[in-house]
């Protein structure tokens, strides 16, 4: 095993320990608009078509999900 392989494993068993503790990074930009809160009026269209085909449905271990109506 080099020294690169050894850097490699502890670098893995460090994040996987530290995901625990801060979940997974963010994909999106920290200071976007939430996209529940769109004020124009195509995001409100959207929003409101999106409701009408999907209905939010909680599952037996508790985690919400969306069916289509």
């Amino acid at each position: 095993m080099s020294i690169g392989d050894a850097f490699d494993a502890f670098n893995e068993r460090v994040t996987l320990f530290l995901l625990r503790f801060v979940g997974p990074p963010q994909v999106g930009p920290s200071r976007a608009a939430d996209s529940a809160a769109r004020t124009d009026a195509a995001g409100r269209a959207y929003d409101t078509e999106l409701r009408g085909q999907f209905v939010r449905v909680t599952g037996p271990d508790g985690r919400p999900y969306l069916v289509e109506r």
